[in-house]
């Protein structure tokens, strides 16, 4: 199977290689665990392979997103002149509204698709399980890599607010910030991914000048 690569180092290994080809991926976390860097993360990595991926967001404007980017050393603006990157914002009324955008967005022909964050959308708009199974199925036809962020509340049960995410997805990546001892460490742990396999342990990750990475990556399984 073929594999994508997500830009974060050491998840690779988690994962039997990257993502696969084509598969939807939610990334759901607390408040401040780093969802939208492992999103732009993930379409720089794309755009040093020539791989057009395009970023929408329901909570950033553009120019918030092209500077927060920049603290990496990943300049947005240049590649989108160089038709690498797209960032799309938008505060949509309705679901309608979003499924147009986002397949609007590929006339562009992306490898890679980024929504952050799908709680915005669904959270806003009521019970909308019904039009995301069929944006989900949609998606999943075009043969993007997409990844999903998801925002979670502390102590909440589940991995989405909508309670449909996490199902529909191909795979589940769970950010969380905990405490111990007087210590703040940030971890990591795959929830699943389909046709891999997986290490399910949970792994301490920081963000740095150079974006998001594992602390201690595991060496890849033989």
């Amino acid at each position: 199977m073929k594999r994508v690569n997500s830009g974060i180092e050491g998840l690779d290994t988690l994962i039997e290689g990257g993502y696969p080809d084509g598969s939807i991926v939610l990334v759901a976390g607390t408040p401040g665990t780093g969802k939208t860097i492992l999103g732009l993360q993930f379409l720089h990595e794309g755009a040093k392979s020539k791989e057009m991926g395009i970023f929408v967001s329901f909570e950033q404007e553009k120019k918030d997103l092209i500077r927060q980017a920049s603290r990496f050393g990943w300049d947005f603006e240049a590649l989108e002149k160089k038709n690498l990157i797209r960032i799309v914002s938008m505060w949509p009324s309705s679901f309608d509204e979003v499924m147009t955008k986002i397949f609007k967005c590929l006339y562009y022909k992306p490898k890679r698709l980024v929504v952050d964050s799908i709680t915005s959308i669904t959270y806003s708009m009521g019970d909308n399980r019904e039009a995301f199974h069929k944006m989900a199925e949609k998606l999943k036809k075009s043969g993007l890599t997409v990844v999903l962020t998801s925002e979670l509340l502390s102590g909440q049960q589940g991995f989405s607010r909508d309670g449909i995410s996490e199902f529909v997805s191909d795979g589940l990546i769970l950010l969380r910030s905990v405490e111990a001892a007087g210590e703040h460490k940030n971890l990591l742990r795959v929830e699943k991914m389909r046709s891999s396999r997986i290490n399910k342990e949970s792994h301490i990750y920081d963000i740095t000048e150079r974006g998001m990475g594992l602390t201690a990556p595991p060496e890849a399984k033989k």
